[in-house]
């Protein structure tokens, strides 16, 4: 058994049935998230009857600041993104029952209208739907971003404990919903912090363009999206593009056509100094995603010689 390093509420010793299922459980994941973490633990408070954080083994004071804000934390040995999503799921559903989970992450926090939107929905969750999107609000360099295509993002985060689980894709993990999924909206901003530290932040992101090189050459590991999910599911259509699209591309050309889009065809420049900034990460992340591609697919074809 993982170690808990605190409880609130229901369940306090490990291994102890809850007095009563709370309706609703927000989930963190986490790993060296000191700076962010009471933000996000603290934004659930009057939503969540119990907060979730599954800890890839921290090395800072992440663990320690969650519990000191009334989580209950669980270290778990990272794996990939969505085997850390569906454990956590797993565990939520020991420990809490049939309960719905709110997913979100350490650099994320809940709005006021969401909170409130996420009240009045309580009573009636899964009533006309099986799971629910919200909406994300990013900021980026000092200003929330509301152009370059980062203005209308939604995102599947509310679903039943023992709902559907994550797709085995390394990164950008996404529920797998059967065909019949019946997809609601909740009113709020989920919003997304800026980068508080630069060095941190192009070092996460250097880790996602390994993981997203990496998912790129598994071959037959990825579920292709289908038109007909990509019209049901909101969320899959960028996905989908990607898929049947994008990464038909030259790579050398990806990079640049990467910035064309955000800041002209999606009117990033609407966003100034930081829709530009925006902009060109974008783009050095694409490049380091196809080096990184182009050196596994030598390494691999290397190994097959």
């Amino acid at each position: 058994m993982d170690p808990v390093i605190a409880s609130r509420g229901a369940g306090v010793a490990e291994g102890t049935p809850p007095l009563r299922s709370p309706r609703l459980v927000g989930c963190i994941l986490t790993r060296n998230e000191e700076r962010n973490i009471q933000r996000a633990v603290c934004s659930l408070d009057g939503v969540a009857e119990a907060v979730f954080v599954a800890d890839s083994e921290s090395t800072d004071s992440t663990a320690e600041i969650a519990a000191g804000a009334g989580a209950t934390v669980v270290v778990h040995p990272f794996e990939s993104f969505p085997a850390q999503r569906n454990w956590a799921l797993d565990e939520i559903a020991d420990r809490f029952g049939d309960v719905w989970v709110l997913s979100i992450d350490a650099d994320e926090w809940v709005s006021d209208g969401l909170a409130a939107s996420l009240k009045e929905l309580l009573p009636a969750l899964g009533r006309d739907a099986d799971v629910y999107q919200v909406k994300l609000r990013r900021r980026f360099a000092g200003r929330i971003l509301r152009h370059g295509g980062f203005g209308h993002t939604t995102l599947t985060r509310l679903m039943p404990a023992r709902g559907p689980r994550y797709e085995g894709r390394d990164v950008n993990e996404h529920l797998a919903l059967p065909g019949t999924a019946r997809i609601g909206g909740v009113d709020g901003w989920l919003e997304h912090g800026d980068a508080d530290s630069w060095e941190s932040y192009i070092d996460k992101h250097n880790r996602y363009s390994t993981f997203e090189a990496e998912a790129r050459v598994a071959t037959g590991r990825e579920h292709r999206v289908t038109s007909a999910e990509a019209r049901a599911d909101p969320s899959l259509r960028k996905r989908f593009l990607r898929q049947h699209l994008w990464d038909r591309l030259p790579p050398g050309l990806r990079p640049a056509l990467r910035f064309v889009q955000i800041f002209v065809v999606f009117a990033g420049f609407l966003d100034g100094n930081a829709g530009f900034r925006r902009a060109l990460f974008e783009a050095w992340q694409e490049m380091c995603t196809d080096l990184k591609e182009e050196r596994l697919r030598q390494v691999r074809e290397g190994q097959q010689r």
